[in-house]
């Protein structure tokens, strides 16, 4: 045979063996058996030959979790994966041995949702878990219901609201503040579930992990002096007892009133418009009549406190209105009239800069019209050690409410506030003057441009700076505190409002 002929030969015996090879492999492939390998967590933990089985019998199996839960089927655990494949000779597991391998490592999970909070400016990101969308959605209407009257909050949804042209209030809008993402998901029989919309309410009013304290009424209790011996303020005792309407709400004794602190996990915010009549406490004036020894004091003129009708709008977010209440208009109602007392005439050296008793009262530190927007009062079970006064507006006018001596002066802040905001410990903008007899006053979120420095003398009226968002503030109102001894070296925090009775 020629050598030609012979390597042809040699080619197609090469193409026949290949052929036959593949030919092989096809039927090899085809007579495999098909299995499924279990993984759990990535990890293989056998092979079976039926996925359907499985499901079935992990349905089967789960009665217990169908009756505490109230459904009808129970599905594997999240880190399950049955993977379809084709191999000789595998070794198959018994199902029951698989599904006993699951219940002893994982848990079964049930169909249900998902609610991913977002953070918030008091709390992390969280989920929830329901197996009903509307046990969420009715625990978030009583959440708002601790906030706002119910026939209000029906009349806003469903558009009904008069026009506000006598004393009352209109919502402008309402609305929860976070970020709230609804899934379906396959949820861990070992996660909280919530059910009871009730139940799920009281933790995004209290928080998830709160321990109800209770309180039994005795004789002479008051809600205010329940909620101040408690550390809270009335507005938090009447969200956690929504069954008194106000602080003024009688109470019986051998009751149980709830004195938990509130600690909302979401926030529910509103705007609103009021038209409220509010009452101007009237200044105190000191004449001098020289002729008269300096013990000689009589009222010649009697305080009329004024009366304005106001309409203005603000900001509340669960249940504490914002600082920055902007008053759109006032109709006077009656004018106030300033007490005017006599005295003798000037006699006494006080305060360490001897500066002399000029006798004059106490004086408002703000313009008006204005609106207090927090008291001297207990707040997220904190003192609030003074009184948030808003209306005049950014840049207005803040005067000193006596006769002193400068003692701080601090203006290194920036002019927009946040909080939380430890600048200036967290007042921003402060002055802090020393009216003698161990009274000092201090003002503060002002903006940068303080009119005064330390150790200057000023007399009562003097412009001390302007209303500003300064410091741990959220919006433009004079933070304006009372303290019986220096403030910054130990002395005690009073009501502001005492100055003026």
């Amino acid at each position: 045979m020629k050598i030609k002929e012979k390597i042809i030969t040699s080619l197609i015996c090469l193409i026949a063996i290949s052929l036959f090879a593949v030919i092989k492999g096809y039927q090899n492939v085809a007579e495999a058996d098909k299995v499924y390998n279990v993984y759990l967590d990535g990890k293989v933990i056998g092979a079976i030959t039926d996925k359907d089985a499985l499901y079935n019998l992990i349905d089967e199996k789960q009665q217990n979790i169908k009756n505490k839960y109230h459904v009808n089927n129970v599905y594997p655990p999240s880190g399950l994966q049955i993977v379809e494949n084709y191999a000789y000779d595998t070794k198959v597991d018994e199902i029951n041995n698989i599904y006993q391998k699951i219940e002893d490592s994982q848990d079964f999970t049930i169909k249900g949702y998902e609610i991913k909070v977002a953070k918030g400016s008091d709390h992390p990101e969280f989920s929830l878990y329901v197996l009903d969308k509307t046990v969420f959605r009715d625990a978030v209407r009583d959440f708002i219901l601790s906030f706002i009257d119910e026939e209000d909050y029906q009349k806003y949804l469903n558009g009904e609201q008069e026009i506000l042209d006598d004393i009352g209030k209109t919502y402008d809008s309402m609305s929860i503040l976070e970020n709230i993402v609804i899934r379906e998901k396959y949820i861990s029989v070992n996660d909280k579930i919530y059910q009871d919309s009730e139940e799920l309410a009281q933790q995004l009013l209290f928080g998830f992990d709160y321990k109800t304290k209770t309180y039994t009424v005795k004789e002479g209790d008051t809600i205010e002096s329940i909620s101040d011996d408690n550390s809270l303020n009335t507005q938090e005792f009447l969200v956690a007892n929504p069954e008194y309407s106000s602080k003024d709400s009688l109470l019986t004794i051998g009751d149980t009133v709830n004195i938990t602190l509130i600690n909302p996990q979401i926030s529910f915010a509103y705007n609103a418009y009021e038209m409220k009549q509010v009452e101007y406490d009237y200044e105190t004036k000191i004449e001098r009549d020289e002729s008269k020894p300096s013990s000689y004091s009589q009222i010649t003129q009697n305080g009329v406190t004024g009366l304005s009708l106001v309409t203005s709008h603000y900001t509340v977010v669960n249940g504490e209105q914002n600082t920055d209440e902007v008053i759109d208009n006032e109709v006077i109602l009656r004018a106030k009239v300033d007490q005017v007392t006599t005295k003798g005439r000037k006699s006494v050296v006080w305060g360490w800069n001897n500066f002399y008793d000029t006798g004059t009262g106490w004086r408002w530190p703000t313009a008006n019209p204005y609106a207090i927007t927090s008291e001297f009062a207990w707040r997220w079970g904190k003192q609030h050690n003074g009184i948030d006064i808003s209306g005049p507006g950014e840049g207005s006018r803040i005067f000193a409410a006596n006769d002193g001596v400068v003692v701080h002066a601090s203006s290194g802040c920036p002019d927009n506030g946040s909080y939380p905001n430890n600048c200036g410990g967290g007042y921003g903008n402060y002055v802090i003057i020393d009216h003698g007899n161990n009274v000092y006053t201090l003002y503060g979120h002002m903006l940068q441009n303080i009119r005064v420095k330390t150790g200057q003398t000023v007399s009562r009226g003097d412009v001390v700076g302007y209303m500003g968002n300064s410091g741990q503030s959220k919006g433009f109102h004079l933070h304006f505190g009372v303290s019986l001894g220096n403030p910054q070296s130990g002395g005690t925090w009073q009501n502001p409002r005492s100055l003026f009775k």
